[in-house]
């Protein structure tokens, strides 16, 4: 009798590790549960796919304007006018100079978008990224211009942005 009682405790201890197990693997799994806000702009990749630098820019609201690879190749495509934003999460000129874009753009009342080329290295090649970080607008399809670097301040954002949109 006692051989009964302590196998089935053994066996209920041991399915319970199980479900915790189970549980905490397929939570992790889900693409809201990375981020304390659910941010999670990157819906064509797996969440085992990004890097730890990615994961942890994802509750940096600096970094909310992002966007998919196929989405920027679309908006550019689409001869939208648009200022994109190439940067890197392990990039630390992108860690200082980021927060400045977003006062720049907050300042101006233009818009951004974001591609993480950790994320998409194709993006390096396909729109010839030689640094990070690199904003570049785009007019008809086509590229106007680009400012790479961190110009250290919002003032040498907004300049840029202001040319490119055409408010001198």
């Amino acid at each position: 009798m006692g051989n009964k009682i302590f196998y089935s405790i053994i066996g209920i201890v041991v399915v319970a590790f199980v479900g915790v197990f189970l549980y905490m693997n397929n939570s992790s799994s889900e693409p809201e549960q990375l981020s304390d806000s659910g941010y999670y702009p990157y819906t064509d990749l797996e969440t085992d796919e990004l890097s730890g630098p990615t994961i942890d820019k994802l509750d940096d609201e600096n970094y909310h304007y992002n966007q998919t690879l196929d989405e920027v190749n679309a908006i550019v495509d689409n001869g939208e006018d648009e200022f994109v934003y190439f940067w890197s999460p392990t990039c630390r000129h992108c860690e200082n100079a980021t927060p400045y874009l977003i006062d720049a753009f907050e300042n101006t009342g233009e818009e951004v978008t974001q591609l993480n080329v950790d994320e998409y290295e194709q993006a390096w090649q396909e729109y010839q990224i030689e640094a990070t970080p690199t904003l570049i607008y785009f007019e008809n399809g086509e590229e106007v211009d680009r400012l790479t670097g961190d110009p250290g301040n919002a003032e040498g954002y907004e300049e840029f942005i202001n040319a490119m949109a055409g408010e001198n």
